[in-house]
């Protein structure tokens, strides 16, 4: 696949640390134990100024009914959340098992729209009601499966359900990639109003430390430069590995129906303006699946796959979790440049809801590291 990884040197692990918490993630390598470094082949885009949008539009709709003619063969069931990308996967293979999330939190919770979905659909629907309990007793086993650590909530939470997934069958798909092939997420939006090349940085980093990878300049193209960081760092540095994470984890075979090279070269080479605009993401990709999923589902906002973490981490068994993690010896030991006592207390007696992703990937990292046993002696960034 044009832009997948291929291995180069070792990476140096206090660089590793430094991405991870700049990040969230750390870019550019799989595992911190002697690891393999990543890089990836610069995204390198193509707009034929001749086509028009018609025949954008047919070339997609043609690309999506083959990828969904071909699923068909290997997968009835399919995650469902409340958006067109998931929902085009179970509607276009007819899934006759569908699974999605639901928490107590109404304002993060999407099943009511996926079970309507499902109803339509005509499927067996399965819903996994994720609390503070089951998210928070299943971090260590889903952070013992992947060979990096990772800060994204969202993966505890898709562990969970992948998990649930697999009582009831061996295969399922998953909706990956058209967020990142297509400009779905929010922030491109803010190109329209300050096309400054490194907006992306805004909307990446977690924490100001450590170096950042270099991106092509495109021109001083900030919304090209956005998207070829969603293709390569976000996409392939940690949603992928999140997801094969969690297949390994519940013993199911997950399959991502997006991520064929056809329908990448075709992203590569769709211009802009029917990407994205100042109101909404992936519009061409949302046009394509109309007719499969209805216009309601095609257009309806972006939600991603929230979870309720930030408002967890305030109750009591949970707070007291975070705190005795973060202020033990291998906290210490590996936390030492950054600023976790500050985090912490602006989290806990501010009241600042601004830094709990900080907060969080903190945490995550140090019961990546507790999952490693004695291995995390080998962990260079650990003093």
């Amino acid at each position: 696949m044009n832009g997948s990884a291929h291995t180069d040197k070792p990476a140096s692990e206090r660089r590793a640390l430094a991405s991870y918490l700049r990040f969230s993630y750390p870019v550019g390598t799989t595992g911190l134990l002697g690891g393999e470094s990543i890089s990836y082949p610069e995204i390198r885009f193509s707009f034929n100024p001749e086509r028009g949008k018609d025949e954008y539009l047919s070339e997609l709709s043609r690309i999506l009914n083959d990828i969904l003619e071909t699923e068909r063969q290997y997968s009835d069931a399919a995650f469902l959340s409340s958006g067109v990308d998931s929902s085009l996967i179970a509607f276009g293979i007819r899934a006759k098992k569908t699974f999605s999330a639901a928490y107590e939190e109404e304002e993060f919770d999407e099943s009511p729209l996926a079970m309507a979905a499902a109803k339509k659909l005509g499927s067996e629907h399965h819903v996994v009601k994720i609390g503070p309990e089951e998210y928070f007793d299943a971090v260590g086993d889903a952070m013992a499966c992947r060979g990096a650590p990772t800060g994204d909530a969202s993966y505890i939470a898709l562990f969970i359900a992948a998990r649930e997934a697999s009582r009831y069958t061996d295969t399922v798909c998953s909706g990956e990639g058209p967020d990142e092939l297509f400009c779905g997420y929010p922030c491109y939006s803010r190109y329209f109003d300050d096309p400054h090349e490194d907006f992306w940085l805004g909307v990446n980093t977690i924490m100001d430390i450590g170096e950042i990878p270099l991106l092509p300049d495109y021109g001083g193209n900030g919304f090209l430069k956005m998207n070829a960081f969603d293709l390569t760092w976000w996409m392939q540095g940690n949603i992928l590995p999140n997801v094969y994470a969690a297949a390994k984890g519940a013993g199911i075979n997950i399959r991502t129906p997006y991520m064929r090279q056809d329908l990448w070269d075709f992203a590569l080479s769709l211009p802009t303006q029917y990407k994205a605009d100042r109101s909404m993401g992936k519009l061409l990709f949302r046009e394509a699946a109309q007719p499969v999923v209805g216009r309601e589902i095609a257009f309806r906002e972006k939600r991603g796959f929230p979870v309720p973490v930030r408002k967890w981490m305030r109750k009591k068994p949970f707070k007291t979790q975070i705190l005795d993690t973060l202020t033990g010896r291998l906290a210490h030991d590996t936390l030492g440049c950054t600023d976790a006592d500050g985090i912490l207390k602006a989290f806990y007696e501010g009241g600042d809801d601004s830094v709990w992703k900080q907060l969080w990937e903190m945490f995550a990292l140090i019961r990546w590291l507790e999952t490693l046993g004695e291995d995390k002696n080998a962990v260079d960034f650990i003093s």
